[in-house]
């Protein structure tokens, strides 16, 4: 009778494994990521080092803006609320004033595409334009907007994709803690 427990207790055993996760031959496929994610993502904390195409010719290397934080924005007229995301990002500069540093690199790959306010009511941005794509594929983004927000080091703070960062977001990028 023992001998007949201790193999039921065993059987039992073994079969709880299987069920709960134990010991299994039947291997389990990978988890589909859904949207996939850009190589920055992957970087938060390194310094980015990148030369941005300027709107008005010549370049500007990242470099040159440490001290200060910097949010960089890479974005065309098909992503979805560049026209509200600049408007928040202008009142942002204005409010911080020498506190933040603005990129914005327009993916357009004509002029007439660029936002509006850049003619209208030039923002209080660094306006970068890569018509090429150039940045972006060395960037290996995979959707825009991509926004990538820096610290005084230029480290790699937080990388939005699909969508700007919202309010709450920036406050705490720019006063953390």
């Amino acid at each position: 009778m023992r001998r007949w427990g201790l193999l039921v207790g065993m059987a039992s055993a073994l079969l709880g494994c299987s069920l709960f996760g134990g010991a299994s031959t039947k291997s389990e496929p990978p988890p589909v990521e859904s949207s996939p994610r850009s190589v920055l993502a992957g970087r938060i904390g390194e310094v980015l080092e990148l030369s941005v195409p300027l709107l008005e010719g010549g370049v500007l290397d990242l470099a040159e803006l440490r001290g200060r934080p910097v949010l960089l924005e890479l974005a065309d007229a098909e992503s979805p609320q560049r026209e509200s995301a600049q408007a928040r990002y202008r009142a942002m500069v204005e409010r911080e004033a020498d506190g933040v540093v603005v990129v914005s690199v327009a993916l357009d790959p004509r002029t007439d595409a660029l936002p509006a306010a850049w003619i209208d009511d030039r923002p209080p941005f660094i306006l970068g334009w890569d018509p090429q794509g150039a940045l972006a594929a060395r960037l290996q983004l995979v959707t825009l907007p991509t926004v990538v927000l820096l610290d005084d080091v230029g480290a790699i703070v937080a990388v939005h994709e699909r969508s700007p960062p919202d309010d709450a977001a920036l406050a705490q990028w720019l006063h953390p803690g």
